[in-house]
């Protein structure tokens, strides 16, 4: 095990990890002192997951996973943040409102489950051998052409099996490719009128958009419909990147939503809340 650092977090993750990005951007927003850590080895049990890494020390299987100053190891981004809440009292996150609060963690909880379902069809249709090496790079660091194409295929095959399993290979492209749009104009008329959805700071579910947004603003074919669809999204992406020196307050509790606002949740309730239903029925439950 790393040794712990007095009052500061180690944060494990990577690049192509969308929940990574999310964890950073809030502990950055929240001024919480804290490092960013990309394990190196690659993929495969010797890799960066593997046997004897820090990682399978800790018990996890997966990243992104936060060392708390005690040492101690967590997984699962949104338990995180709440833990967070509670232990650190400067610029929450959570709008103070309830109704508030229940819609910024429905926002936020459909950009954990159901947003990255068009990321990951596209990325291991149109894209899969570019990301693939995009993210061995990421894992492996300096390496040569025969080490990376063999690494990158074996996470290809990996990944397009997950979508084969998921059954989202047999989607039809039209359809996917209207979903992304559909949250793309949404966000690009909220844009128009204010950068955050509950008030002039961000919240749970800026911060839940922002992680997945991370990986469609770099992926070939979707970042390139967001460069040529919703500029403002793209640029909002940076911005949420770090957001440290953003200061601002809450939507007064008795004021009216925006419009574009209304609609993410009304693409939470036809998109998302089908999926949850799904998961339910089959015994597994919201992650």
């Amino acid at each position: 095990m790393i040794p712990p650092v007095p009052g500061v977090y180690r944060l494990l993750g990577g690049p192509g990890s969308p929940y990574s990005h999310k964890l950073r951007a809030v502990l950055r927003y929240r001024r919480i002192p804290h490092v960013w850590i990309m394990p190196q080895g690659g993929f495969g049990g010797s890799g960066a997951l593997g046997d004897g890494t820090e990682l399978e020390k800790a018990g996890k299987g997966m990243i992104p996973v936060l060392q708390y100053p005690d040492g101690g190891y967590r997984a699962d981004s949104t338990p995180i943040l709440y833990d967070l809440e509670t232990r650190h009292a400067e610029r929450s996150i959570v709008p103070p409102d309830p109704g508030h609060a229940f819609l910024a963690h429905l926002i936020e909880d459909m950009a954990d489950e159901w947003l990255p379902l068009p990321m990951f069809y596209f990325r291991w249709t149109d894209d899969q051998r570019w990301c693939a090496e995009r993210q061995m790079v990421g894992w492996i660091g300096a390496v040569g052409e025969d080490a990376l194409a063999s690494q990158a295929q074996a996470f290809m095959d990996r990944q397009k099996a997950q979508l084969e399993a998921a059954g989202l290979a047999a989607w039809p492209r039209d359809t996917v490719l209207a979903q992304y749009d559909a949250v793309l104009d949404i966000l690009e008329r909220q844009l128009c009128e204010s950068l955050f959805l509950f008030g002039s700071r961000p919240s749970l579910a800026e911060f839940g958009l922002y992680g997945q947004l991370t990986q469609y603003a770099v992926d070939p074919f979707v970042c390139n419909r967001m460069k040529e669809r919703a500029v403002r999204v793209y640029q909002w992406v940076h911005l949420m990147d770090d957001a440290s020196g953003i200061e601002g307050e809450w939507l007064a509790p008795d004021a009216e939503l925006s419009a574009p606002v209304r609609d993410l949740l009304g693409l939470a309730g036809s998109l998302h809340l089908p999926i949850l239903q799904r998961m339910l029925e089959l015994g597994g439950g919201p992650r």
